[in-house]
């Protein structure tokens, strides 16, 4: 039986709101609930460069591509996303990332246009249940950061956002990790910044569902 000693990262995941996400992923006996209108969370992106990449939800067999992508990572994109080393993706920690409930936790991944069973990106939201405001986070592999994957990824996941009834996305964000505060503001939202200890709280309210 898994206890939620099991499920410690550090950096983001240490925090109240994702903290809270485990215990709630727990309280489903690490079992999922298929999202909500499943296949409006599927389609492709146009890359500048001419690519056209396809992303879906997350589903629990991604455990094993979660795994193979977090060790094509850098030590350094490891960092700025995990506040810290981890060498490898425990099996739990997979599990966590690969549970949704399509509502209250979203996770979508881009595929590898040239070997579709291997993750390129992901990006998710998890809130309080019923919350206005849900901590984002955002990983991009290192050969695809730049090309837009992330931001493509990031502006379906506020539409799957706003329909759920979010206005603010939050993130906590390392002050070297340039990409993801460009990724940030090139959403072109409403945004509020502060600095602690060396980390950015950023916060962007999510424009109103047309």
């Amino acid at each position: 039986m898994l206890s939620t000693d099991d499920f410690q990262l550090p950096g983001p995941l240490s925090h109240p709101c994702e903290c809270l996400s485990y215990r709630v992923l727990l309280s489903f006996t690490m079992t999922s609930q298929k999202p909500n209108n499943e296949s409006d969370m599927e389609g492709t992106i146009d890359l500048s460069d001419g690519a056209n990449v396809t992303y879906r939800v997350i589903k629990p067999d991604d455990v094993p591509a979660l795994q193979r992508f977090h060790e094509r990572l850098s030590e350094t994109t490891i960092y700025l996303r995990f506040f810290g080393s981890l060498e490898e993706l425990p099996e739990e920690k997979a599990q966590y990332f690969a549970h949704v409930d399509g509502v209250d936790h979203v996770a979508l991944i881009a595929l590898d246009p040239d070997d579709p069973d291997e993750i390129i990106a992901l990006v998710r939201y998890d809130r309080e249940q019923g919350a206005e405001r849900a901590e984002y986070a955002a990983l991009v592999e290192d050969r695809w950061q730049g090309h837009g994957v992330g931001i493509g990824l990031t502006r379906r996941l506020i539409d799957e956002a706003r329909a759920k009834g979010i206005r603010r996305f939050y993130a906590l964000v390392k002050g070297r990790n340039t990409r993801m505060l460009e990724l940030l503001r090139h959403l072109e939202l409403p945004e509020q910044e502060r600095r602690e200890d060396g980390v950015k709280h950023v916060e962007v309210e999510l424009p109103p569902e047309e």
